[in-house]
Parts: C-alpha cells; sequence; structure tokens
C-alpha cells in the first residue's frame, strides 16, 4: 500500500511523513502491507530490524508498541512504550500507549493522568495531524474502556465514553459498544446515578478562579480542573458544588479515595438534603471499595485438612467404603456429583466422594464440602473441608466425630477468596425437604407443593438475615455493626445508604422486602414519599424512584421509569413501575405487554406467573406476536408444578403449531433439560410430547442440532434471538 508523504506521521510528532520519516517511506509501506496481513510477528521483527538501524524515530517506537501490544507482550510493550514517552515526553500518541500499558499493569490512577495528558496534547495538535492523532486515541480510549470497566474503575471508564460523546469521537457504533461495556462491568447501584459537574453559586469572590476550572474540565483538562478545585478548598470549604466537582473528576481520573473524602465532605454539609448525604455517602462506600476491595472484615473461604486413619491395602478402600457409608446415613450429610474431568484437566487427583455438610436448623442450612480423597503414592487418605471460614468452624464438630479425625488450620490464609459478611448472609443455601411420595397436583390457582418449600427456604434465609446483620461487623460501616453505626449520625447515613440500595436493586422482591423490614430492625425510620410528577423531568435520582407514586404519573412518564429501571438494575421500581402500567386503562396493548414481561420476570409463585402468561395470551393475538415463547414460559411452571395434563397440552400445541420454529423448539429443549429429560433417549420415540421436540422433517432436534438458536434465547420477529445464553429472561417486547 503506497504512503502519502504528506500524511501525518504516524509517530504522532504532528508533521507530515515527508518532513518527519520520508527515509522510512518504503519501510512503512513494507510494515502497512505486513499488518494488513495480519502478520504481527513479521511485522515486529520488521519493526526492531528498522529500530536498530534508525534509532529514536516516533513512528517506529509508536508502531512497536502497538504490536507488541497487539502480540499480547505486554512486558516488551512496557518497556517500549517507556522508551518512546522518555524520547518524546509530550507527544500524545505517546502518551496514550503509556496510558494503555499502565492500565493492563493496573496501574489506573497513572493510566488516567497519561490519557489525560494525551487527550490535552492532542486537543493542541492542529489541522490533518491534530485529525490522525485523535482518530488513534479513539482506538486507545476503547482499550482503556475495557480494561478500566474490568478492573472495577467505572468512573474513569465512563468519564472517556462521556469525552467521545461529548466531541462526537468515533462511530456511533463504538461509542455505543463501549457504553455497553460499562454497562455491563457491575456498576455498583450507588454509581449508577450520573452526576454532573456543578456551576458556582452566589457571588463570592472565588467565583472566577471557580468559573476557570470549570472550564479546564468542560473542555477535558481534567488534571488541571483538579488542581484549580483544590486550590479553592481553604476558601471556599463550604461549597457543596466544589467538593461535588472534585468528587467528579477524582472518579474520572481514577483516585476513588479522593473521590470518596469528596462525598463525605458533601454529605456532611449542612445545607446538604438528607437524600442527597445518603446518596453521597453511598457514592463514597462504592469509591472505598474500588480503592480497597479487601477492606476488612471479610468472610473468607476457608479450606482445612485432616488425615484420615486407615489401613493399607484392600482393607483400607473396604474401609473408605464403610465411611462413604457411614456418611451416606447421617441425617447431616449428603453425597453430591462432582466432575471429575474438571480435576483431571487441572492435572489433581479427583476426590473419591463429595458430600455436603448441613446444620441441625429446620430447613438445614448448607455449611460447608466435605471431600474425600483415597491414598494416593505421595500421600495417605485425607478429608478436605471447603467453605466459608465461620461456616466450616461449624461444619467441624458434625464432621470429625463422624471420620474419627481432626481438621488442621487453614490452608492458603488470605490468598483465598473473601466476601463481604453481607454477601455471606445473603446467599445462605438450605435443604429442601419434599414429601417422601408424590404429592397429589395443585389444583388450579393454588399453590403447589414447590411454591411451599420456596416459600420455606425464602422465610428461612431473611429470617436470619434480619437476626444476624443488625450485629455483624461490617467494613462498609468502617468496622461497626450496623446497630452500633446509628447511634450516631454521620455512620447512620451509611446504613441508611446500604439499606436504600437493598431495596431499590434487589432483584427477588422478598430481598426488597427484607431489606425494608431491616429498617426497622435497626431503628431507621421509613423514608418519605418522593413528590414529584415528573421525575424524569425534574432529575429525581433512580435510587428514590421506587418511593414515587406511580398513580400520579403520566403514562409517557411511567415508561421512562420503567425502560430506564429496567436497563439500570433499579428492580422495585421497574416493578412498581410495571404494576401501574398494566393497570392503567389508557395503556396501549404494546406497553402493557412489556409490563407484564417485567412483572412475570419477577414472579415469586407459580400461580402469578401462570396468571401473567394468561395476560400476555390475549395479548398476543392483538400484537400478533408468535407465543411460542409463551408456551415455553408457561411449561417451565406447569413442570415445576407437576401439571401433567397441562404439559401434554403445551407438547401438543408446539408439536401442532410450532414444528418448524427452531427457537422455539431449543427454547424448549432448554426447559427439558432443566427438568432433568434425557433428550438423547427421547429422540428416538414418537409420541405427541416428543414429537414436539422434533425438527421438520421428524428429525429430533437436540441442544447440538439447532445451530440457529443458543440456549436462553428468546424469539422475536424476523428469526432472530433477543439475547445470549445467560442472560435474564424476558419477554420479548414489540416495537
Amino acid at each position: 500500500m503506497a504512503i502519502d508523504t504528506y500524511a501525518p506521521c504516524p509517530g504522532g510528532t504532528g508533521k507530515k511523513i515527508k518532513f518527519c520519516c520520508a527515509d522510512l517511506v518504503g519501510d512503512l509501506e513494507q510494515l502497512d502491507t505486513l499488518i494488513e496481513g495480519d502478520q504481527i510477528s513479521a511485522a515486529l521483527d520488521q519493526v526492531k530490524r528498522l529500530e536498530a538501524k534508525t534509532p529514536g524515530r516516533a513512528c517506529l517506537m509508536a508502531t512497536r508498541t502497538k504490536l507488541e501490544l497487539a502480540a499480547k507482550q505486554y512486558a516488551e510493550a512496557t518497556v517500549s512504550s517507556r522508551a518512546f514517552l522518555d524520547a518524546f515526553p509530550a507527544n500524545p500518541l505517546a502518551l496514550g500507549q503509556s496510558a494503555i500499558t499502565d492500565a493492563i499493569a493496573g496501574r489506573m490512577q497513572e493510566a488516567a493522568a497519561a490519557f489525560d495528558k494525551s487527550r490535552e496534547a492532542a486537543g493542541e495538535a492542529a489541522g490533518e495531524e491534530g485529525r490522525n492523532v485523535v482518530t488513534e486515541l479513539v482506538r486507545i480510549a476503547g482499550t482503556l474502556v475495557q480494561v478500566a470497566a474490568q478492573l472495577g474503575h467505572v468512573g474513569f471508564a465512563q468519564g472517556i465514553v462521556d469525552w467521545l460523546i461529548d466531541r462526537s469521537l468515533g462511530s456511533e457504533d463504538e461509542r455505543r459498544l463501549m457504553a455497553a461495556i460499562v454497562g455491563s462491568s457491575g456498576v455498583p447501584a450507588a454509581l449508577r446515578t450520573r452526576v454532573r459537574l456543578e456551576e458556582p453559586v452566589g457571588d463570592a469572590a472565588w467565583r472566577p478562579d471557580f468559573e476557570t476550572a470549570l472550564a479546564h474540565a468542560r473542555h477535558w483538562r481534567l488534571a488541571k480542573a483538579l488542581t484549580a478545585f483544590r486550590g479553592l478548598k481553604g476558601i471556599a470549604g463550604d461549597s457543596r458544588e466544589l467538593f461535588t466537582n472534585i468528587a467528579v473528576i477524582c472518579e474520572m481520573l481514577a483516585k476513588p479515595f479522593e473521590a470518596s473524602e469528596a462525598w463525605a465532605a458533601v454529605a456532611r454539609m449542612g445545607g446538604t438534603p438528607a437524600d442527597d448525604a445518603v446518596e453521597a455517602i453511598g457514592r463514597t462506600i462504592a469509591l472505598e471499595t474500588e480503592a480497597d476491595p479487601d477492606r476488612s472484615p471479610l468472610v473468607r473461604f476457608a479450606s482445612r485438612i485432616a488425615p484420615l486413619v486407615v489401613p493399607g491395602g484392600e482393607a483400607g478402600a473396604t474401609a473408605l467404603d464403610l465411611l462413604d457409608d457411614k456418611l451416606r446415613h447421617t441425617g447431616s450429610c449428603e453425597q453430591t456429583a462432582f466432575d471429575r474431568a474438571q480435576w483431571v484437566s487441572r492435572n489433581a487427583v479427583p476426590p473419591r466422594s463429595a458430600w455436603r455438610v448441613f446444620d441441625g436448623s429446620s430447613p438445614a442450612r448448607l455449611l460447608a464440602t466435605l471431600l474425600i480423597f483415597a491414598r494416593q503414592t505421595d500421600r495417605e487418605p485425607e478429608a478436605v473441608l471447603q467453605g466459608f471460614a465461620p461456616d466450616v468452624d461449624a461444619a467441624r464438630p458434625i464432621v470429625e466425630p463422624l471420620l474419627g479425625c481432626t481438621f488442621g488450620g487453614e490452608t492458603g490464609g488470605d490468598a483465598l477468596p473473601g466476601t463481604t459478611p453481607t454477601n455471606w448472609l445473603m446467599g445462605s443455601q438450605f435443604r429442601m425437604q419434599p414429601p417422601t411420595a408424590p404429592p397429589a397436583p395443585a389444583a388450579a390457582g393454588q399453590p403447589s407443593m414447590v411454591d411451599g418449600l420456596l416459600d420455606e427456604q425464602r422465610a428461612a434465609l431473611w429470617n436470619r438475615f434480619l437476626a444476624i446483620w443488625p450485629d455483624t461487623p461490617l467494613p462498609e460501616l468502617l468496622g461497626k455493626t450496623p446497630r452500633e453505626a446509628v447511634r450516631d449520625p454521620q455512620a447512620a447515613r451509611r446504613v441508611e445508604a446500604i439499606i436504600t440500595e437493598g431495596e431499590a436493586t434487589s432483584r427477588r422482591p422478598d430481598a426488597s422486602a427484607a431489606w425494608t423490614a431491616m429498617r426497622e430492625r435497626v431503628g431507621l425510620p421509613a423514608p418519605a414519599p418522593v413528590e414529584s410528577t415528573r421525575p424524569l423531568e425534574d432529575g429525581v435520582p433512580p435510587l428514590r424512584w421506587h418511593r414515587l407514586d406511580m398513580a400520579r404519573l403520566s403514562l409517557d412518564e411511567l415508561r421512562g421509569v420503567l425502560v430506564t429501571a429496567v436497563d439500570a438494575g433499579f428492580e422495585r421500581a421497574a416493578e412498581r413501575a410495571a404494576e401501574a402500567v398494566s393497570s392503567r386503562p389508557d395503556a396501549t396493548p404494546a406497553d402493557r405487554w412489556e409490563a407484564f414481561g417485567v412483572l412475570e420476570d419477577r414472579a415469586a409463585s407459580s400461580v402469578r406467573k401462570l396468571e401473567i402468561i394468561a395476560e400476555l395470551r390475549r395479548l398476543a393475538p392483538v400484537l400478533k406476536a408468535n407465543d411460542g415463547m409463551l408456551d415455553v414460559a408457561e411449561l417451565r411452571v406447569r413442570m415445576q408444578r407437576g401439571d401433567e395434563a397441562d404439559v401434554m397440552r403445551l407438547l401438543e400445541h408446539v408439536r401442532r403449531e410450532h414444528a418448524r420454529d427452531q427457537q422455539v423448539l431449543q427454547a424448549f429443549a432448554e426447559v427439558m433439560m432443566e427438568a432433568g429429560v434425557d433428550l438423547s433417549a427421547l429422540a428416538g420415540r414418537s409420541s405427541p410430547g416428543t414429537a414436539a421436540m422434533g425438527a421438520p422433517g421428524g428429525a429430533a432436534s437436540s441442544p447440538g442440532t439447532a445451530p440457529a438458536a443458543a440456549a436462553g434465547k428468546l424469539w422475536t420477529p424476523g428469526g432472530e434471538s433477543s439475547g445470549p445464553a445467560g442472560e435474564k429472561k424476558v419477554i420479548w417486547t414489540p416495537t
């Protein structure tokens, strides 16, 4: 490919090739040919040879770093990037590449600072040279967004996306993709509300300096803006707008600790409204966690080992068989399956058996996993007890008498993963005890046996949570318990922030209700309703939307609240908005379809799910929507309830109406596999039920024979599915 000698230098010098690297034109053309042919290794070798002959050339140094990054030679890229930056410290491309190598190494503050300098230097370049550098920075920005989002630095990643949107850089698809990367990275609830830079209030003497700092920020000179805002602390220390701007800029510069301190200062100011103070403290907590994810106290995973005393030879194998039989007949242990292939793939010896250990409560709570290993050539038989440390401690007195051994101390220590006490409590699992005899099918409109078991599990989970959480030291409360923290007005806001986020974002209604009940348990008053009939126009933060009087909102406002709340994960507001839309006489069929889809996804009982599916069936003909996925949704519920007649009815309906719809058939296959049905065995049989799983022409459909559909994908008109496997199941909404 011929290179235009009047094109900008690819090294970001701001000069044209003719006046910068004219002697390398032929070599640069060869490099372009190799890169276009995806011959990265050959291109890298070539650029190294050229650098040895003509060192210190920006175009070669930039190309070398880019190729080493493409080849995932990160250590080499770091060295090359440092040499490039040392030689050309004001070069925007050198600064941008340095930002990438710093980000990959986890040095996010350094990466943010380098990218800020790179962005400023590129803005100073004029004409075609400047445009060329900015185009390259857009590519660098894409990499930084991915790395920052993956490492949990949401403010840095979102700030880059905002810069691209503000300056209309890159394509719309590129900007949308980067925004989606940030949104799918697990943004903490407190950081999902976008906070804008604040204007100065009043005519104080420091207002011109404030406006100068604000101008720097709006022209994306963030480091200069932060320095200017910091300089005003001594004379404008009581300005909420000042500390808000410091916090926002620190988030974008990957300075989470300083941002958390600024938000805490905002919350402490006397003129800050109560809701604003609680949400500022919520951001403080999220940013403290970003700065130190492993802050104490955490509940860590524990693994403890005990040798098993058994004789050698055949007698030892018999002793282990008897030990397994003893565990099998113990009510506190339950044998569980495990994948031997996964152990072998890690070059590890698999256990001979695996057990789940439960406590003596009713229903029994899962404590730990017990692994029994037979004698190996390099070690004696042993037992391994694994789980979270408090649960392993509770399991030891149960297991040790059964095995006749004593478990030693923890192995791995702080290197093992941990979780917050709140997540540990909310992740408790309980054993369901189904009746010994098959129950009679539930009557129409009545809860099934499974509904009762799930209600029992939920009650056990939340009763334990409500009993223990108030007296548990939490890292979010700086080691205090919630009951201790509510005695101090400032610390009480931290408790309020945790509970508010739980209420607003818990996906399950029972979890949201438990957080609401926790308010009374720790002595916090219920928050007042939000008096707004135009929450979108009034700028009501989404964390408060579940407190709106939905009946007072217009249909357009309800639509906006519903869509935004679903997208951003404010589940309680989404549920309340969906309930309001579904009951509105002026709602269109499409509105009601979307609302019922949200409600079906959150319904806790099979009775309620069937009621909602029936509503959706009444809407399907009006919207000319295929009802195949409604059959799938109903089949899942009917199989859970044991409604055999309705299961056969649905299978027959699919055989008759959807036998050529591969998307529906694949979804049915997923439901059948969830229920433990052997599809390969069914493939050789012909009956009304199994024919529903057959492809056109009578061929049986199985997970491997429907390449057009992946498990979990939902049918939409036009033959495309609505999401990847593992995505939350939703009903397709007509547009």
